[in-house]
């Protein structure tokens, strides 16, 4: 029997203990993701502004758009608005045209003294004389402008004449002294071929005014929408004493129709009225 102890007969050595369980750190993560959301929100909240910003310019760019050129060769620029613009017609001479007789008178109105003239033109030359401007100035009985008064006429025929008549709108405190007649040729788009004819002319008045109802025939292959007529009234030994304007407001192609020139205020003396139609062109 030995003295020494066998080991492999004893219990065997206790085991070393499990290392303890590592604690993650979360704190980095957490903020990362705050700052991540937080940087998405401010981007959402910028652009819904941004595009709701209608008043907001675009950027400049060094690359400027090419200048638009008008027909004429000119620049388009700034447009004024609520502004009344027009351009001047181009004048020429009028050869051929004469004015060979015209009258006025005054009267009492509605307001106060009134008046009327009338006037008769004539193309003494052998063709159309087309797109006249007619300014009469009307001088007082101490030869001061009253005022001046505008007809825009379309064509007088080769040896035809053509009758403006209109009452006086500004005051007559001093009557009517002259008329001084300016004709002016101008240019404007092509008149078409053919002519008015003025028939059936009757003249009534009352305590109100003048009447004229009359018949025009047209040749014209177009039709004509409110086309100016003029009244000369003449006195039983054939002067001019005065004239009014008016409109007929249809005349169909190559057709008839009814017209009537009225003066709003009796002018004396009246025996007979000339009608005259003008296609209105100008």
């Amino acid at each position: 029997m030995s003295d020494t102890a066998d080991v492999s007969d004893g219990p065997p050595p206790p085991s070393p203990p499990d290392p303890a369980p590592r604690r993650v750190n979360r704190a980095p993560v957490i903020v990362a993701a705050g700052l991540l959301l937080t940087a998405v929100a401010i981007g959402i909240i910028v652009a819904r502004f941004g595009d709701d910003d209608g008043d907001a310019e675009p950027s400049p760019t060094t690359d400027a758009p090419p200048a638009v050129s008008e027909p004429d060769g000119g620049t388009t620029g700034p447009r004024e608005s609520n502004r009344t613009t027009s351009s001047t017609a181009r004048t020429v001479p009028v050869q051929g045209l004469a004015v060979v007789d015209s009258g006025f008178s005054t009267y009492e109105g509605f307001d106060g003294p009134a008046g009327s003239y009338g006037l008769i033109l004539e193309n003494r030359s052998d063709r159309p004389i087309n797109h006249l401007a007619v300014q009469v100035v009307v001088y007082d009985e101490t030869d001061t402008v009253v005022g001046s008064y505008d007809h825009a006429v379309a064509v007088v025929n080769p040896g035809a004449r053509l009758g403006l008549g209109a009452e006086i709108s500004d005051p007559l405190p001093r009557g009517i002294g002259r008329l001084d007649i300016r004709t002016e040729g101008r240019v404007g788009e092509p008149v078409p071929g053919g002519a008015f004819t003025v028939a059936d002319v009757s003249t009534s008045s009352d305590e109100f005014g003048v009447y004229t109802t009359f018949v025009v025939s047209s040749s014209y292959a177009v039709e004509f929408e409110l086309t100016p007529a003029y009244a000369v009234y003449r006195d039983a030994a054939g002067r001019i004493v005065g004239g009014a304007s008016g409109v007929v407001d249809l005349i169909p192609p190559r057709g008839r129709a009814n017209g009537e020139v009225t003066a709003f205020a009796v002018v004396p003396n009246v025996a007979r009225a000339e009608v005259y139609v003008d296609p209105g062109f100008s």
